[in-house]
């Protein structure tokens, strides 16, 4: 987990789980996305993150082992590829000190005025880069 800049504990409730007690699948991408809130709240500040629209164009999740109710589930971020409007956030779900899932986002800045995505500032550039893995 060394090479996750960001980590956000996460607690696994009864509704999280499908009929054979596992974690539903689905139940993941919120994971996903609590972790990538409090990471963006964390980075830019709870008001000015709003102020930074991005959506999340591409969401892909592989899944390693189940997660019971039980388990302590942490979730570990860091910034992958930035291109010119986008880039990606990469995730590793740890359960009960094991990987559970890996996953990504591919995130794109947009204009909300014309809902266009728009190159990223430089600014929230230089932000993410500081999420990059040192293991390049």
């Amino acid at each position: 987990m060394e090479s996750y800049p960001f980590s956000c504990p996460i607690q696994v409730r009864w509704r999280d789980l499908d009929a054979f007690g596992h974690l539903n699948n689905a139940t993941v991408a919120i994971y996903l996305a609590i972790a990538r809130t409090n990471v963006w709240t964390s980075l830019f500040g709870s008001k000015d993150a709003l102020a930074i629209p991005f959506f999340v164009k591409r969401l892909e999740i592989n899944y390693r082992r189940p997660v019971g109710l039980d388990d302590e589930v942490q979730v570990w971020l860091r910034v992958g590829e930035i291109r010119g409007a986008s880039f990606t956030f990469e995730y590793l779900v740890e359960a009960a000190g094991e990987v559970a899932a890996t996953a990504s986002t591919r995130l794109a800045s947009v204009d909300k005025e014309i809902g266009r995505p728009v190159r990223i500032e430089a600014s929230v550039r230089a932000t993410l880069e500081t999420l990059r893995s040192n293991e390049e």
